[in-house]
This record gives C-alpha cells, structure tokens and sequence, in this order.
C-alpha cells in the first residue's frame, strides 16, 4: 500500500474511534445522572473526565501515527 492510502486508513480508523468515544460518554454520562443521588460533587463524574481525556488521547496518538506515516 501506498503511504497515502494508508494515512486515509489511518484517518478513518481515528474518526471511527472517536464516534465510538463520543457515543460512549453521553451514554456513561445518562447513566450516571440518573443513578448518582450525590449531585455534582458524585465520584463518578471524575471518572467520565478520565476516560473522555483517555479515549481523546489514544485518538490524538493515532493521528500523531497516521500524521507521520502520511
């Protein structure tokens, strides 16, 4: 394969993920609403931010890759 194809791969892949990240937060963060009775201050708010910055970053590292691949 050439380079270029593989950077669009590449691309499509990280654009995928990313769907799939996005869909996965609103989906912890309607589940989390209505079970957590603590309000804002609940823990399990914290570990949707941890996980949106962990999925954002392994996004960001496969763009990195497909950037420099490209």
């Amino acid at each position: 394969m050439r380079n270029k194809n593989v950077g669009i791969l590449i691309i499509g892949i990280a654009l995928v993920l990313g769907i799939i990240v996005f869909i996965f937060n609103s989906a912890l963060a309607s589940i989390v609403n209505s079970s957590c009775s603590h309000g804002p201050s609940c823990s399990m708010y914290g570990t949707i931010k941890t996980q949106t910055y962990i999925g954002v970053g392994l996004i960001a590292i496969i763009i990195i890759i497909c950037l420099v691949r490209y």
